[in-house]
């Protein structure tokens, strides 16, 4: 797919591989469409890739919700999206409805399962009681607006106990969700990236040595030094 006479930089190119891909299919699955409002759970890789094309994809605002102030920053510095720490909200998703006058068109999920979670989340998923965390889906479920779509691109596995199955049912949302047909998308994007269309090479924050991807690995886990991406050259 991708010509020897490519002038594209590596790192570009690796993101064509994941990434790139998700997140591009992530707005496209949740129909993001001229003047919709848009918020996205997470400020990771693949939330900051989503808040760019939805962007692209001409929403005329763009939310970037996450717990640490360093993603966010780097969302806003990239992105020129509006953030939100919902650590400094006693209830996240009734202010996003708020500020969005009854909520936005399109959610997306960019956390999933491994996000923060609360101490009776964190029990459950010791006990095997529970995959995880439910807290995006709940910001989600209060911020969309009736009619409104979420798009669950984090990944979630295993059994989730008090899923508010109601909040959703009662505000007749679409829900949409899985894993993104990346193969088919890639050309697409590549075609994207050769006319200058966007950056990818934004997301990186960490370029280091195959001699160093043990601690690199912990640097991301810990989220130390504002780690959000990082490229590991041979």
């Amino acid at each position: 797919m991708i010509p020897e006479s490519c002038k594209l930089e590596d790192e570009s190119l690796l993101f064509l591989s994941d990434v790139l891909p998700t997140a591009y299919w992530s707005v496209e699955n949740a129909d993001v469409k001229p003047g919709d409002t848009v918020i996205v759970l997470g400020c990771g890789p693949i939330g900051l890739m989503a808040q760019k094309f939805a962007w692209m994809k001409g929403a005329k605002r763009v939310i970037a919700v996450d717990y640490l102030d360093y993603r966010l920053e780097h969302a806003k510095k990239i992105n020129h999206v509006e953030v939100f720490n919902f650590a400094e909200y006693d209830d996240m998703g009734e202010y996003l409805k708020e500020i969005t006058r009854g909520g936005a068109d399109k959610v997306i999920d960019a956390v999933g399962m491994d996000g923060k979670k609360t101490p009776i989340e964190f029990v459950g998923q010791k006990l095997k009681l529970q995959g995880g965390t439910l807290s995006p889906l709940k910001i989600a479920a209060k911020a969309v607006r009736k009619n409104g779509t979420i798009q669950i691109t984090g990944v979630y596995g295993g059994n989730y106990n008090n899923f508010e199955l109601g909040a959703l049912w009662i505000k007749n949302i679409t829900i949409k969700m899985g894993q993104a047909p990346v193969i088919p998308i890639m050309p697409k994007l590549f075609e994207k990236m050769v006319k200058k269309e966007f950056d990818p090479k934004e997301i990186i924050t960490h370029k280091v040595s195959l001699d160093e991807a043990p601690n690199a690995y912990k640097i991301f886990n810990d989220h130390q030094d504002h780690c959000i991406k990082v490229v590991l050259k041979p």
